[in-house]
């Protein structure tokens, strides 16, 4: 038996043709979830902090992170790096969707209500009435929490009260079925620290999505590592979804929608690099405005791991990095009409897959919402450290700059089929990174996204008792004060004035000119005396006809050059 979906073009028509015939049928349907299907759960109230590392991150015990209730709806829990109160990411949630008897159904909501209610699914598959008793989390930190299982050691109270009962994991160590802390069994820790969580989609009604329940339990564990190296701005989220209904769910995603505000809000990018699994947010220029100022970082989401109880998804950590990030979506904040918020259970699904809110495809160019185009699974797959298409450096292949926004978005994996009693792991790892500038943020992020897919198989571990991973000290190194490099120009594509930042390592002239194809000098930019350390410089290309030029640095008896680009 195969898990995974039919092709993806398959998926494509027959979905678009299914979002039209539910469109157009069954819209009435929309008013309200079936209320035979869902509990009378209250939302959940219990908030919970990863604060092990270099991160602050506000935890919820439901479906979203960071933002909303009970403190308050400013968003912002995602402190980086922790203490400076800068804040990395606004607002995310995850998102469900799947096809049960061919009727899309989703749990999914943006800034709420949300579609995730505290506890499990009752063991006769009856909806909850009541999820207070579960409106909590269970917490473990390695070395305060954890006790080896030698003779005369007594388990922790965390230990003693770990609820193996509702699925949270353990150490099988005394050979007996069932948790039995008394006897050497012992909570299983991913990461340092731990915030351990379960909850149900048939709590009450999707008053977001407007969707009938999956009917799915999942069970959820935000992690993070008291790492020096890479993992010292990184958190972990791996959510585990079992299908507690009667009824198989076809062609199902998970996927997370992010309003990352990096920093200030209005002058975001976004961009993919599908080879990592990765979903980033960078900003737009140089100089964050009013938060994280000059050289501004990137933050990125990025999918870890993808299994399947049943087998056939890319569970084997040899697999390619590309395997596990199926799709991604910009989502534009106002009232473009193709990619806009999405409002029901048909937006968040189409978004999950790729489509845009109608049920056309996501195409290159622009926002990705325009009417024809080369169709793609990836929102922003070009490279915008070399300018190329199609990125919010490049949108157009003619070398056209976004506007900066809000920018939103969603990452997703799928299609995989759920029978019931069958259950998917995956999980998602925020990665955060800050270079020289906010191009070489992008670099060093996907540096720090290289070294934690190296590390999957650490990281997911739950490596026993007290004994944590054993990393590999991979960390980028500082480029010092005082030493000689010149930094890619930004941006680039200019179409009429372009920034470099460079290094030099002792006092001396300091030669800086831009060179045409031919190699022939077109302009100066810096020609004399210069100290050591670092500087900046402008360069005005209004006079340039549109080509690639050639920056050169010369000093003291060394060299260095990058390309830039003139778009008119």
């Amino acid at each position: 038996m195969t898990h995974l979906g039919n092709s993806e073009s398959e998926v494509i028509m027959r979905t678009a043709t299914l979002f039209l015939l539910t469109a157009f049928l069954a819209w009435p349907a929309l008013a309200q979830t079936d209320p035979s299907l869902v509990g009378n759960c209250a939302p959940r109230t219990a908030v919970a902090y990863l604060d092990v590392n270099n991160v602050r991150a506000r935890i919820f015990n439901g479906s979203e992170l960071f933002y909303g209730p009970p403190d308050g709806y400013s968003g912002g829990g995602l402190e980086i790096p922790i203490g400076s109160g800068h804040i990395a990411h606004y607002a995310d949630n995850m998102w469900l969707g799947g096809l049960v008897n061919d009727e899309i159904r989703t749990s999914g909501s943006t800034y709420g209500p949300y579609e995730m209610w505290p506890g499990p699914i009752p063991s006769d598959g009856t909806p909850p009435k009541d999820c207070s008793a579960s409106d909590r989390f269970w917490s473990l930190n390695r070395e305060a929490d954890l006790s080896d299982a030698k003779p005369g050691i007594r388990p922790t109270s965390a230990e003693l009260n770990w609820p193996a009962a509702l699925g949270a994991p353990y150490h099988e160590v005394d050979g007996v079925e069932g948790y039995s802390p008394e006897f050497g069994d012992r909570p299983m820790i991913l990461g340092d620290q731990m915030h351990w969580w379960v909850m149900n989609d048939i709590g009450n009604e999707h008053a977001y999505s407007m969707s009938d329940p999956l009917g799915v339990e999942v069970t959820s564990a935000a992690f993070a590592f008291k790492e020096p190296r890479v993992l010292q701005e990184t958190i972990f989220i791996r959510h585990t979804i079992t299908n507690k209904s009667t009824h198989p769910i076809r062609e199902m995603y998970i996927g997370r929608f992010l309003d990352v505000d990096l920093g200030a809000a209005f002058d975001d990018f976004v961009g993919t690099d599908s080879t990592l699994s990765l979903f980033y947010f960078y900003n737009s220029d140089n100089d964050d405005d009013g938060n994280y100022g000059e050289a501004p970082p990137a933050l990125g989401l990025m999918i870890l791991e993808a299994s399947h109880s049943g087998g056939g998804l890319p569970t084997d950590i040899s697999s390619p990095k590309s395997k596990f990030m199926t799709n991604s979506v910009h989502i534009y904040k106002g009232s473009n009409r193709n990619v806009p918020n999405p409002r029901d259970k048909f937006a968040i699904y189409n978004y999950l897959r790729s489509l845009q809110v109608g049920g056309g495809p996501i195409v290159e160019g622009g926002t990705g919402g325009n009417d024809d185009g080369i169709p793609t699974k990836f929102a922003y797959p070009g490279d915008p450290v070399t300018g190329t298409y199609w990125s919010d450096i490049n949108s157009d292949g003619d070398g056209t700059q976004s506007s900066p926004w809000d920018r939103r978005g969603s990452a997703s994996f799928g299609p995989f089929d759920l029978e019931p009693g069958e259950s998917a792991s995956f999980t998602f790892a925020y990665l955060w990174a800050r270079g020289v500038s906010n191009l070489d943020s992008i670099t060093r992020l996907r540096f720090v996204a290289e070294n934690i897919h190296s590390a999957s198989e650490a990281i997911l571990s739950g490596a026993s008792f007290t004994n944590r991973p054993k990393f590999v000290d991979n960390t980028p190194p500082e480029r010092p004060q005082q030493s000689f490099w010149m930094d890619a120009p930004y941006p680039n594509p200019s179409t009429g004035r372009a920034t470099i930042k460079y290094s030099l390592s002792m006092d001396g002239d300091a030669d800086i000119a831009v060179y045409d194809v031919l190699s022939r000098k077109v302009a100066s930019i810096h020609n004399g005396n210069q100290t050591a350390g670092r500087h900046e410089a402008s360069i005005d290309t209004s006079n340039l006809k549109p080509g690639v030029y050639s920056i050169r640095l010369n000093s003291n008896r060394r060299s260095s050059s990058r390309l830039l680009t003139v778009v008119r």
